[in-house]
C-alpha cells in the first residue's frame, strides 16, 4: 500500500512539474535575443502608418525579440537606396519605385504590400463642376514633379478623350503644397492621395471630386510595400518573418479598432493630426488585405502588367525582371 501511495505520488510530482514547465515556457518570447532593427517610413507619420506603431505600443516587436525604430526619411528620394545599403533594415515604399530601382540594379525586394491598390488622384473642388479628366483640357493642373505622374495622368487624359494627353493641359509643378494652390483658386485640379488631401479641404468647409487614375486606364499597383534587401532575405530571413508576423498583427489590430490605432500613435507622434487621421484611416482599412484577405499578398500578375506599361510609357529604360521584384515566401505564413 506504502508502495501504491509512493508512486502515484511521483507520478503526481511529474505531471504538476510538466505543467509547471510548459505553463512557464508557453507565454515564453520566441527568442531570447534583442534585434535593433531600423525601419523608414514613405513620409512624415501619417494614417497608413497605424498598424505599425500599433505593433510597437502593444509590444508585438518585443514579442518578436526585435527593438525597432520608427523614423522618418532625411529625405524621402533615398529610402531605396538607404535600405539597399542595409542602413535601413527595412522600408515603405513605392511599387514603380522598386521597379524603377531594380532597373538601376539596386537589391530591394518588396516582401509585404501594404496599400493593395493605388492611391493617386485628380483632385477637383466640387464648385468647379469638374468631374472626368476631359473637363480639364486645358485648365491648370498642379502635380509635384515626380516623373511617373506625367505618365499617369498623360494616360488618364488621353482615355478620356484629351488627345494630347498631358500636354493638353497646363501642366504645372507646384510641388508638394498643390492643395493650398487649389483652394486659393490658382490650380483647377491637383494630383493627390485621395486619402489625404480631400480631408484636409473638407475639414476646411471644402468638398471634392476625386477622379481615380485606375478608372481610367492606369494597370492597378500597390502604392506602398514593405520592403527590405536580398541580403537580408538570404541571410536573415527569421528576422524578416518576426518583423512582418508582428507588424501583421498591428494591421490587423488597426483595422479592429481603427480611432484606436490613432490613438496609439497619437502617443509617440504628437504632431500627428488626429482630425485628418481619423478619417483617413477608415478610407486606408480597406487597402491593407488583398482580395484572398491575407495581409501583405501581392500578385504576381500585377507586378508584370505594371512594369510592362512602365517600359511601354519610357519610364523603365533598362531591363528589369518584375518576378524579382517582389516576394510572397513570408506572408504566406501569416495566415
Amino acid at each position: 500500500m506504502n508502495k501504491k501511495l509512493l508512486t502515484l505520488g511521483i507520478i503526481a510530482l511529474v505531471i504538476v512539474a510538466g505543467a509547471f514547465y510548459f505553463l512557464k515556457n508557453s507565454g515564453a518570447p520566441k527568442t531570447t535575443e534583442t534585434t535593433k532593427i531600423s525601419v523608414a517610413l514613405d513620409w512624415l507619420p501619417y494614417a497608413m502608418h497605424s498598424g505599425l506603431f500599433v505593433a510597437k505600443e502593444r509590444g508585438y516587436f518585443a514579442d518578436e525579440g526585435l527593438d525597432v525604430d520608427i523614423h522618418a526619411p532625411a529625405d524621402a528620394a533615398t529610402i531605396l537606396q538607404t535600405v539597399a545599403q542595409g542602413r535601413d533594415n527595412f522600408g515603405l515604399n513605392y511599387h514603380p519605385d522598386v521597379l524603377l530601382a531594380r532597373s538601376e540594379g539596386l537589391p530591394v525586394v518588396s516582401v509585404a504590400a501594404l496599400a493593395q491598390h493605388p492611391l493617386y488622384a485628380i483632385m477637383t473642388l466640387k464648385e468647379s463642376g469638374f468631374t472626368r479628366p476631359r473637363d480639364l483640357a486645358g485648365k491648370r493642373i498642379g502635380h509635384a514633379g515626380v516623373p511617373l505622374e506625367r505618365l499617369l495622368l498623360d494616360t488618364v487624359f488621353k482615355n478620356d478623350g484629351v488627345e494630347k494627353g498631358v500636354e493638353g493641359v497646363q501642366w504645372i509643378n507646384v510641388g508638394y503644397d498643390a492643395l493650398t494652390g487649389l483652394l486659393a483658386g490658382q490650380l483647377d485640379g491637383i494630383s493627390v492621395y485621395y486619402t489625404n488631401q480631400p480631408i484636409i479641404a473638407e475639414n476646411e468647409g471644402r468638398q471634392s471630386n476625386i477622379i481615380k487614375v485606375v478608372d481610367y486606364g492606369v494597370p492597378d499597383y500597390y502604392e506602398l510595400v514593405i520592403v527590405t534587401n536580398e541580403d537580408m532575405i538570404k541571410n536573415n530571413p527569421d528576422i524578416v518573418e518576426r518583423f512582418l508576423r508582428a507588424v501583421s498583427k498591428g494591421y490587423k489590430e488597426a483595422a479592429k479598432d481603427p480611432s484606436g490605432s490613432i490613438e496609439l500613435m497619437k502617443r509617440s507622434n504628437p504632431e500627428l493630426d488626429t482630425a485628418v487621421a481619423n478619417k483617413e484611416v477608415l478610407l486606408e482599412v480597406p487597402l491593407w488585405f488583398a482580395d484572398n484577405g491575407m495581409f501583405g499578398w501581392q500578385e504576381e500578375s500585377k507586378w508584370l502588367s505594371f512594369a510592362q506599361w512602365m517600359k511601354d510609357g519610357g519610364l523603365l529604360t533598362k531591363p528589369v525582371d518584375a518576378r524579382q521584384a517582389f516576394t510572397n515566401s513570408f506572408v504566406k505564413s501569416l495566415r
